[in-house]
Parts: C-alpha cells; sequence; structure tokens
C-alpha cells in the first residue's frame, strides 16, 4: 500500500490516481482519505510495484501541486 498526499483536490480522482500509478504495476484499490483531504491509499499488486512507484513518483509536479507518495 502507498500512501499519495499532495493530490489536486478538484482535478484528481480514482481514474486519474490509477492511470498514473498502473505504470507501474498492478492496482489492486484506490482509496482517498475523507479525514485529510488531498491524499489517497493506493494498494498494489507486489511490494516491487510499490517500490518502482515510489521512486518514480515521488516529488513530481501534477497540476502544480507536487506529491508526496
Amino acid at each position: 500500500v502507498v500512501m499519495v498526499s499532495g493530490l489536486h483536490q478538484l482535478k484528481m480522482n480514482c481514474s486519474r490516481v490509477f492511470n498514473l500509478f498502473c505504470l507501474y504495476g498492478n492496482i489492486e484499490k484506490v482509496k482517498f482519505m475523507k479525514t485529510i483531504p488531498g491524499t489517497a491509499l493506493v494498494e498494489m499488486g507486489d511490494e516491487y510495484a510499490v517500490e518502482r512507484a515510489v521512486t518514480h513518483l515521488n516529488n513530481v509536479k501534477l497540476f502544480g501541486k507536487r506529491l508526496n507518495v
């Protein structure tokens, strides 16, 4: 499971998060956290997919906001 914060609240939805992370491995689930706006949990198929996603997406600027993976 990867926790992603810094998502643009109006422009990011489950489909966009899925499309962003599916480049690095199989996605099982995407959940947005209601208590922390702009944060989502992404459940991936294996730990290698998580490592690839963290390596490639951490500190990437998306819609003017910097992702923290």
